[in-house]
């Protein structure tokens, strides 16, 4: 099959939505489909096209340059419909059997290209609170009702919420890919994990994944840590980057830690690959996730593939990750009950390793990359048979 997917971002950048489209589209590719994967350029040095293990890249580069600076041009006509000129070249003549977008801002670009008009369109999204931002309601509105996408595929029960048609919707859950080794050796993975970042290899290791952004609640975490009787035995590694994030929250956590005088039992990675963020799951003891909300929990996903019980807040997306058998579901505003918590696991190995196995057994299970793939595929095939004109292999002009 001929796919193009559609997304506002693509590594390096890091993160959970980057997370999925590259585990995605790599693996699409790896089962004979020719994939495609159209995103922004964030460089001037990135190249326009590359392959990324199979997978062809196109990149769209006209917010490379400022929007205002020419006299000539109009800042709303530039800001608006700037990138449909690279659209419009770098998909010039190409076909394909479906096109899949992912957020709503691809989805409206791809509406105003006009994708669904040349090949069935599915959706989906990954924006956890759009009514949150401005005129988001609104704007949510619009795009679900006017873009023309044959099909919603929302990779979890709380993304489906946002849809106005539940007819239209396909739930698969997101899957990732087994990392190999059952149970990680974590006194290796610390050793190395120490040599990598420096943190030391005493204590149980509690380690934050996730954008720095209030909504991920790191400063909770860090509010729950002072609470812990049992602070002196662990260390904290907060794991993050700051793409579609907010690098002041992340200027006021670093503040908290010197106010607090947390630094030497307080570790902040920014931006690292994802062979170091695979390595810190691999030596950590508690995983947590105290976000206010999500649509899924990827975090919690790869924690529980190392094996590691998580602790996360009791809310929506979350609930489908974690389990009373897999980790503890909290009020993680209370930095009472949070850090009560914590301190449970932390005093307790023998449940330690009970609860990661057990979320290895269900991540295996339930979010499997073969599993999530191979339903895809079934929801592509579907939009196909709802846009019967593409059967005629028509290529986008």
């Amino acid at each position: 099959m001929r796919i193009c997917l559609v997304s506002t971002t693509y590594p390096p950048r890091t993160g959970g939505l980057e997370t999925h489209i590259a585990t995605l589209s790599r693996t699409l590719a790896e089962h004979g489909n020719a994939v495609t994967v159209l995103t922004n350029r964030d460089s001037a040095d990135q190249p326009e096209r590359s392959d990324d293990h199979g997978v062809r890249v196109l990149r769209t580069g006209a917010l490379l340059h400022p929007v205002t600076g020419d006299d000539q041009l109009v800042p709303w006509e530039t800001a608006l419909f700037g990138l449909l000129g690279d659209v419009e070249l770098l998909l010039r003549g190409e076909e394909f059997d479906v096109i899949h977008t992912h957020t709503q801002a691809a989805l409206l670009l791809a509406a105003l290209a006009g994708l669904p008009h040349r090949a069935p369109l599915v959706a989906s999204f990954h924006e956890t609170d759009p009514q949150l931002d401005p005129c988001g309601t609104e704007r949510s509105r619009f795009i679900l009702r006017q873009a023309g996408a044959e099909l919603l595929l929302t990779g979890s029960h709380a993304f489906a919420t946002q849809a106005a048609d539940p007819r239209s919707i396909r739930t698969v859950h997101h899957g990732l890919p087994d990392p190999g080794a059952p149970e990680p050796d974590r006194h290796l993975a610390r050793a190395r994990l120490r040599d990598l970042a420096g943190i030391p290899t005493d204590g149980t290791l509690i380690t934050l994944v996730g954008r720095f952004k209030p909504r991920k609640g790191q400063h909770r975490l860090l509010d729950a840590y002072l609470r812990m009787r049992q602070r002196d035995r662990t260390r904290l590694l907060l794991l993050g980057s700051c793409n579609s994030g907010d690098t002041q929250y992340l200027v006021r956590l670093h503040a908290y830690l010197n106010d607090h005088g947390l630094g030497e039992r307080v570790t902040i990675l920014r931006d690292v690959p994802p062979e170091a963020r695979d390595l810190a799951w691999a030596a950590t003891d508690i995983a947590t996730q105290p976000s206010t909300r999500e649509g899924l929990g990827l975090a919690a996903v790869e924690a529980m593939l190392a094996a590691t019980p998580v602790v996360a807040t009791d809310t929506d997306g979350l609930r489908e990750v974690v389990t009373p058998d897999t980790g503890l579901l909290i009020d993680t505003h209370d930095p009472v009950a949070y850090a009560a918590a914590l301190d449970t696991l932390v005093a307790d190995p023998s449940r330690r390793t009970l609860l990661g196995s057990a979320g290895r057994a269900r991540a295996l299970d339930r979010f499997s990359l073969d599993r999530a793939v191979r339903q895809t595929l079934g929801v592509y095939r579907e939009a196909r048979h709802l846009h019967p004109a593409t059967r005629t292999g028509r290529a986008l002009v």
